[in-house]
């Protein structure tokens, strides 16, 4: 078995989401079994392992993303070569019970059926939903979310009947209102789900219901409108960038394009070009 050198895990608490993540990449000797308190969701992207998960012993390939209930007896070791990478969601029972019951009425425990996570898609949005949360806002935040819904709506047993999706138009536009009016703010989704008086799973597919899209990316949309209006009048990148929210101009270049299929300065200087 190939020794290589130790890494460094690194680790962040996002209070508000009742999460912990951690991302490391280097050799990951024998884990003995051992349990948290936390349901712990692992996506691994390096060498195979073996694993026993509540006694249940299986052999992962080089992408095994398992999910693993609070409290449950946990371990693996290397198949060969200890050298792996991955990225863990630590999440808080409150968060998963809140997950839960935006999709089945009734509580109780969240059980999924299998500690091997084998899908696809969902595997995919919970990596996203990672990789976001290290830049952090209210990106990730909806991120984090959808992907998580996703993952207890299709891989755990209902704790109760569906939850019917009703409609709350008036709440939404109240929430579309506060998106644009606080632009150049870092709103958090715990504050939309306040004005709307819903859980942060219930507002994100209600607001996509009456939008089309999530509230991250309707902000995104509103912060690019409200950036032409200020190059349209001559203000600078700058300007632009920093008072519809943008973290800087190369942030704005990046959501301009995406929308305007230009640049800002070229849409800037389109319009110096006609005053002329």
């Amino acid at each position: 078995m190939r020794r290589v050198a130790p890494g460094h895990p690194q680790y962040r608490r996002f209070e508000r989401l009742g999460l912990e993540t951690v991302v490391y990449r280097g050799p990951l000797p024998r884990m003995p079994a051992h349990a948290h308190a936390q349901y712990q969701l692992t996506l691994y992207a390096g060498d195979p392992r073996r694993f026993n998960i509540a006694g249940r012993a299986f052999t992962g390939d080089a992408r095994t993303s398992v999910i693993i209930q609070s409290g449950e007896l946990h371990g693996s070791v290397a198949v060969e070569d200890e050298h792996t990478a991955l990225r863990t969601f630590y999440i808080d029972e409150a968060m998963m019970a809140e997950a839960a019951a935006a999709i089945w009425h009734r509580g109780g425990t969240v059980a999924f059926r299998e500690p091997r996570l084998a899908d696809p898609e969902t595997v995919e949005m919970l990596h996203a939903a990672h990789r976001a949360l290290d830049e952090g806002g209210l990106e990730a935040e909806v991120a984090f979310c959808t992907a998580l819904e996703q993952l207890v709506r299709r891989q755990a047993a209902p704790t109760g009947t569906a939850r019917p999706l009703a409609r709350a138009d008036a709440r939404m536009d109240e929430v579309r209102d506060l998106l644009v009016d606080r632009l150049a703010d870092d709103v958090r989704l715990d504050e939309l789900a306040d004005v709307a008086h819903l859980s942060r799973f219930h507002l994100i597919r209600l607001f996509r219901q009456r939008y089309g899209v999530t509230p991250f990316a309707y902000q995104r949309f509103a912060r690019v409108e409200g950036a032409r209006d200020a190059l349209r009048h001559g203000e600078s990148l700058a300007a632009a960038a920093a008072e519809n929210g943008f973290a800087d101009q190369s942030h704005l270049g990046r959501a301009f394009r995406a929308v305007m299929g230009a640049t800002p300065g070229q849409y800037r200087e389109s319009y110096k070009t006609r005053a002329r």
